[in-house]
């Protein structure tokens, strides 16, 4: 049963439905029906797996599940919401970017400075780069200690040369080290958060329920999220589609920019 679970795990899925499990089980082990349903209320009761409504989990995953939740909530209710008394121009930005926002642009900007925690979504060309260049622009402006994360390598680096900053690694970011079993272990975490007061982290579609909860342990109450991806874009190799579900949920705000720039300007 754990095996399954691990199966459907590197398939994208969080947890099983009860019937699911059985059958998917029954098939890879093939095994009876009734030793599996015996075996399954065992593993619950033992507390080997967690049964929420209909949902099995493997424990990481359900408290990463619960976790990231509960952060992120944590995250949008801190105080100090509005960076800036009165109202706040975002076009002031272009003496200092250099680049002329559109109106659901400067809408982005306005809600980076007026929520702790923002979704900001778009197809490729959409201008997701110029726009987070705006938002970092105003954060600094406001003074804040900002940090720039990705997932990759790949997309830290193309980060760094878009907005002039250093980009990190999720993992390099929260200073990984790997035990023996090749199993991530964190030193920035809840006992020991990021020196930081607003954090922008982008390719969010590429990232899993296991490194994000990680990622926002680590993150101090007070701090600001602003979480730039691509909600179209493959789901993450890892379980969890964090940022598909974050825009789903309606509980977020999320600014979704639906111009494209690239092809107009070709």
């Amino acid at each position: 049963i754990l095996y399954t679970l691990g199966q459907l795990s590197d398939e994208g899925h969080v947890y099983a439905g009860e019937e699911q499990l059985v059958k998917t089980a029954g098939q890879l082990l093939e095994a009876g029906e009734t030793a599996i349903r015996d075996t399954l209320a065992g593993m619950l009761q033992a507390e080997d797996l967690i049964l929420d409504k209909d949902a099995i989990y493997l424990p990481p995953f359900y408290h990463a599940e619960c976790g990231t939740s509960r952060r992120l909530r944590d995250l949008a209710e801190s105080t100090g919401r509005s960076l800036f008394d009165g109202l706040f121009d975002p076009s002031s930005l272009t003496a200092e970017t250099g680049i002329e926002y559109d109106e659901v642009q400067l809408a982005a900007i306005r809600q980076a400075v007026t929520s702790k925690v923002m979704v900001l979504t778009g197809g490729p060309g959409t201008g997701k780069t110029t726009t987070t260049q705006g938002i970092i622009a105003a954060l600094k402006k406001a003074g804040l200690r900002v940090l720039l994360a990705a997932p990759t390598g790949r997309a830290a680096k193309r980060m760094s040369e878009a907005t002039g900053m250093e980009a990190k690694t999720i993992h390099r970011l929260l200073e990984v080290e790997w035990d023996k079993h090749d199993r991530p272990q964190f030193s920035r975490n809840a006992r020991n958060p990021l020196d930081a007061q607003a954090v922008i982290l982008d390719e969010l579609s590429m990232v899993d329920i296991t490194l994000f909860s990680s990622f926002l342990e680590a993150l101090p109450i007070g701090c600001r999220l602003v979480m730039v991806g691509d909600s179209d874009q493959l789901p993450p190799v890892g379980a969890g589609n964090v940022l598909h579900d974050m825009i789903a949920s309606g509980i977020i705000p999320v600014v979704e920019l639906t111009e494209v720039f690239r092809q107009a300007m070709e």
